[in-house]
């Protein structure tokens, strides 16, 4: 049996996260992750520093009372901010750290793509192999 509460690889307890951090990031993790706050935050990251929320609700292709019910979200987790220009309200990003999250997610994505490109060579070549009536 294996005994789970120790160590066993060269790992020290002291090199874990403190609890107390992980407490505090769970909700802005958990509140980041939506596809549709994720596209607003990806947006505002690359977009420029501050966006309207009519380019928001553009950029998302939803309601606009989805897009403001998200921004709300992310403005509550203090990863957004937002003033108004005369009739606009403008948000940007507030906590730069949760850029860190899109970039786990562009590293994510190229590595996930990657066995599709494996496999579709493997599809071709049993397919030019059925083709050569192997």
């Amino acid at each position: 049996m294996t005994n789970h509460s120790s160590f066993s690889k060269g790992g020290d307890k002291s090199d874990l996260l403190d609890i107390e951090i992980l407490e505090r990031v769970a909700p802005i993790i958990r509140h980041a992750a939506h596809p549709l706050r994720l596209r607003i935050l990806d947006f505002l990251h690359t977009a420029g520093p501050e966006r309207t929320v009519s380019e928001l609700i553009e950029i998302c292709g939803a309601g606009q009372s989805v897009v403001s019910q998200h921004l709300r979200i992310l403005k509550d987790q203090g990863v957004l901010a937002c003033r108004r220009d005369g009739s606009n309200v403008l948000y940007r990003i507030e906590n730069p750290n949760v850029l860190l999250l899109l970039e786990c997610i562009r590293r994510h994505g190229a590595c996930a793509q990657a066995p599709r490109a494996i496999g579709g060579i493997g599809q071709a070549t049993r397919e030019g192999s059925e083709e050569n009536g192997a």
